[in-house]
């Protein structure tokens, strides 16, 4: 497996939904509410590198260059969790998948340092480039595999032999009414 690839062994499950997810009245991440979910596991998974494999000055840099982007993807998953829960509990539950990314992440770090290591050093070198992408475009180039929270509002088909294709209900119901 590449080392990206296995950088972030974790998937935001989220990205599938489930007929369950609908039937909860609505409880699933909207596509900002998803990249923020992706975001938030990137960010533990560079944090946990920043201590473990003594990147610290490129963490900062990371910190640093992306900060407005990454002060409003966190408020924005914070808005998540509260509303999927309430402010009371959504803010536990916010705190506690946070402190799971980072315990998820140590654990990977623990179980291989040196591969987890390059990794980290691989994803780091791609988001301080000079043409700097925009962090959300970056977060969605990074492979991440953690169980989230929640289901995504779009449905997430498969394709034969590639990628899965992403499209919404309703996006799927025009595109047949186009053929």
């Amino acid at each position: 497996m590449s080392g990206v690839g296995r950088f972030c062994i974790f998937t935001v499950a989220s990205v599938l939904m489930t007929g369950s997810a609908m039937g909860q009245g609505g409880k699933c991440a909207k596509a900002p509410e998803v990249s923020a979910i992706q975001t938030a596991a990137i960010q533990q998974e560079l944090m946990v590198a920043a201590l473990t494999c003594n990147e610290i000055a490129r963490f900062n840099a990371f910190q640093t260059g992306f900060g407005p982007e990454l002060r409003a993807s966190d408020a924005t998953l914070a808005r998540m969790f509260r509303r999927l829960y309430g402010a009371r509990r959504g803010e536990a539950e916010y705190h506690a998948f946070k402190t799971r990314l980072a315990n998820n992440s140590s654990m990977r770090s623990i179980h291989d340092n040196p591969g987890y290591c390059r990794e980290a050093a691989t994803i780091l070198s791609s988001a301080l480039t000079p043409q700097r992408p925009r962090l959300a475009e970056f977060a969605a180039s990074v492979p991440v595999i953690e169980h989230g929270p929640v289901d995504s509002c779009e449905v997430r088909v498969g394709a034969t032999l590639g990628a899965p294709a992403s499209v919404s209900s309703h996006k799927r119901h025009r595109k047949r009414a186009a053929h």
